[in-house]
């Protein structure tokens, strides 16, 4: 009997390892919400119910989808894009996973947390493509539009643009290192789970 609950705690602690790095890598900045473990449940430790993000995530086939990123999951005036650094709605998890901002997102099952609408006041996203570059006093900016739905950077935030490749690699990095934080907690429980 101790053993078969023993190996049943065990699987339900691989289990529970194994998910949050999963759906973390599929969401722009999942690891990057302050304060938040879980974005799609109540409670942002994780476990439990989901918020209206997690249920939303969940329609969407649990992948970041341009319907998912423009919604408002939790009715607070900003898209889910918004909230997490993609207000253009061009972040893809293999493929384009650069991101506008890393820093001053906030959590978009939460109503009451929000990010400063000045991180993507001077990003416009279009369809056209036309893009023009100016430069005065030795400051460059480029305004117009370029692909659709690739934004177009001002001088306010050209430093945050040109370091995109940076931003995805740091967001790449987070991803390969949190499942080996859970993988040790993993072992932690297993080890535990033996000694009870």
């Amino acid at each position: 009997m101790h053993t078969t609950l023993s190996l049943a705690l065990v699987a339900a602690a691989v289990v529970l390892v194994d998910a949050k790095p999963t759906y973390v890598a599929r969401i722009p900045n999942g690891a990057n919400v302050p304060d938040v473990a879980a974005l799609g449940h109540v409670d942002p430790a994780g476990g439990g119910a989901n918020n209206d993000f997690g249920l939303d995530f969940e329609s969407a086939g649990e992948s970041w989808t341009t319907e998912f990123c423009q919604k408002d999951s939790d009715g607070d005036g900003q898209t889910n894009g918004q909230e997490l650094g993609d207000p253009c709605c061009q972040w893809v998890q293999d493929s384009n996973a650069v991101l506008e901002w890393t820093t001053g997102v906030s959590h978009p099952g939460d109503a009451s947390k929000t990010s400063d609408e000045s991180l993507w006041a001077s990003i416009t996203c279009g369809s056209s493509n036309s893009t023009t570059a100016s430069s005065t006093a030795g400051s460059s900016s480029s305004t117009g539009t370029t692909d659709a739905g690739t934004p177009t950077t001002t001088d306010t935030d050209a430093t945050t643009s040109s370091s995109g490749g940076a931003t995805a690699s740091s967001s790449s990095a987070a991803s390969a290192v949190t499942p080996g934080v859970y993988s040790a907690v993993g072992v932690v429980a297993v080890v535990a789970t033996f000694f009870l």
